[in-house]
């Protein structure tokens, strides 16, 4: 999977096994604010809202899906995401982040939440896309019907 954060657009162009997505980052909301992902289309495809948390977690949702994901994830670099806190994670990361612009000293106040806000979406996408046939073709279940189909 690959992203690439665009900082004055507030975009995020995620592409994976062939399959391309944009998604556009919104702030709303005043009194309880959350961060709301629209498509391509401009849809409503997901929402972290920060009221919404369970001891150390916070929850994602996008496109129906809801995730948990470690709240002090920006703080020690190492996010990880759950179906449900009490299990281990489905995926867990280190993350840096790197401005390579001239205009980080302006974008350093709003990068690191955008950036990790849609790293967390990022990981939520991949992990609802379908796995490959060539992917398939490689798990043991796969192997052993092959094996019993031969014999």
């Amino acid at each position: 999977m690959s992203m690439v954060y665009d900082v004055p657009l507030h975009t995020a162009r995620l592409e994976s096994n062939g399959t391309r997505r944009l998604f556009m980052v919104y702030e709303e909301g005043k009194r309880q604010p959350k961060t709301v992902f629209k498509n391509e289309y401009g849809f409503d495809a997901g929402v972290i809202n920060p009221a919404v948390t369970e001891s150390e977690f916070g929850t994602i949702t996008l496109y129906e899906k809801s995730y948990y994901y470690n709240l002090n994830a920006q703080a020690n670099g190492i996010l990880s995401v759950y179906n449900n806190p009490t299990e281990d994670p489905l995926i867990s990361f280190a993350m840096e982040v790197a401005t390579v612009n001239t205009l980080a000293t302006i974008a350093a106040n709003r990068l690191p939440a955008d950036y990790f806000n849609c790293l967390l979406m990022a990981v939520c996408w991949y992990l609802q896309l379908p796995a490959r046939p060539a992917e398939l073709m490689n798990t043991g279940f796969t192997q052993q019907k092959n094996e019993m189909i031969r014999m």
